[in-house]
């Protein structure tokens, strides 16, 4: 293609993300503290609605299995009806509990969206460029989450029912982010490249098939094996800090919710996407498993800051070492299981277990730290947990790294130079 059909291209790329992504960010930010604020949820609600979102991403295998048989547009149609729609009856709750429900759906749903995401990464640039290019897509939607999360806090201080209006204005905006992507696909070609599998059959076995390919591929694949090992250790710090944060917000620090929005998504945001072509040219140079276990081992001050912090001022400057730190874990999320997957057609699946694994840490660790700081009545302990993971993560992305530079892989058939 030309440079200039790629820059319309990377624009179109980069505005139905936004679209898309960048709303969701902004209002899984704010719906815990919603729930706490406005419906009175205690500690234990304030979790399960904060953990939902990462747990249920381990409906992505499943989502990838439909994604497999089912054209470009129609199954992003299927995931604006379950991920997105759902905001705007979140809009109408009255209770906690309908807004628990309207939450589980559109939960339920948000785990469809990445094999989709993977495709096109994959489909649209070349594996030279793809960090750098991924750093410029996801960058810029972080910037649109970053305002779109700074107005939704202003607007909520402003008037506590706001909520009823911009949930159903995120719904559109996520459908207009939905028919620009399949757009997209169908303008590039990738959408007609795709290869569907069979329609799906029935029976109970055909229920769990997808998780006995997602066992297939990690044993034939060692690397990406251990590459989701390090990521799983890494999940155990960021899913207790993740889980703690709503809760140390307003018990611990009693914000509201412009000071929230400003001092933990806004300052993470802006700093991450500060850092985020550095580090996307980084993991083009280093490779994802090298540039990524920089980032686990930066990350260890994030929960240590949260400690120490006792003011707004303060918690805004630990939110921006967490973006920076984090810059290189968020391009190696995406990028790592795109990289490895040793075929074009087999990147939806790596990165349907890959978001699948966040929803098992989800449930295993969001709950370890919520209860670790009910019993103690206190965020140290948990924190400092949450500080050695990330530590022993970044151990184990070097020893990863060590062993395929030394050229032992474990027995997978797949050599991938660069990572």
């Amino acid at each position: 293609m030309p440079p200039t059909v790629r820059i319309g291209i990377l624009l179109t790329h980069v505005a139905a993300v936004a679209l898309i992504q960048s709303t969701w960010m902004a209002l899984m930010a704010v719906v815990p503290v919603l729930a706490r604020k406005e419906f009175g949820a205690n500690d234990w609600q304030t979790l399960l609605i904060t953990a939902t979102p990462t747990i249920f991403f381990s409906l992505s295998i499943f989502w990838n299995d439909l994604f497999g048989r089912t054209r470009f547009g129609r199954y992003l149609v299927i995931y604006w009806a379950l991920g997105c729609l759902p905001l705007a009856a979140m809009g109408l709750a009255t209770s906690y509990w309908m807004l628990l429900l309207a939450h589980l759906v559109t939960c339920i749903g948000g785990a469809g969206y990445h094999p989709a995401a993977g495709e096109l990464l994959k489909g649209l640039y070349p594996d030279r460029l793809r960090g750098r290019i991924y750093s410029v897509v996801w960058g810029s939607s972080m910037t649109f989450g970053a305002v779109a999360g700074l107005v939704v806090g202003k607007w909520m201080t402003g008037d506590s029912e706001a909520f009823r209006v911009f949930l159903p204005i995120a719904a559109g905006l996520q459908l207009a982010g939905v028919g620009v992507l399949t757009w997209l696909a169908h303008r590039t070609g990738v959408a007609g490249r795709r290869v569907l599998g069979p329609p799906s059959g029935g029976g109970l076995a055909r229920v769990f098939e997808p998780i006995a390919h997602t066992k297939e591929v990690l044993k034939a694949d060692p690397i990406f094996a251990r590459y989701e090992a390090a990521y799983m250790v890494y999940g155990i710090g960021w899913m207790i800090a993740y889980a703690l944060l709503p809760i140390l917000v307003t018990d611990g620090l009693h914000l509201d919710y412009d000071e929230i929005a400003t001092s933990t998504q806004f300052a993470y945001l802006i700093a991450l996407v500060a850092m985020i072509f550095p580090a996307g040219l980084l993991m083009d140079r280093l490779g994802a498993v090298r540039s990524t276990g920089l980032s686990f081992a930066m990350l260890t001050l994030y929960p240590l800051g949260l400690i120490w912090a006792s003011n707004v001022r303060e918690l805004t400057w630990v939110s921006v070492l967490y973006g920076v730190a984090h810059a290189g874990a968020s391009v190696g999320w995406m990028l790592g299981p795109v990289a490895l997957a040793p075929t074009p057609e087999k990147v939806p699946q790596y990165v349907a277990i890959h978001a699948t694994f966040v929803g098992i840490r989800g449930k295993l660790f969001q709950g370890l730290g919520v209860l670790l700081y009910t019993l103690t009545g206190s965020f140290t302990l948990p924190l400092v947990i949450a500080a050695i993971a990330y530590a022993w993560s970044a151990q184990q992305m070097w020893a990863l790294h060590k062993r395929m530079k030394t050229g032992d892989r474990g027995g997978s058939p797949n050599p991938r130079p660069g990572l």
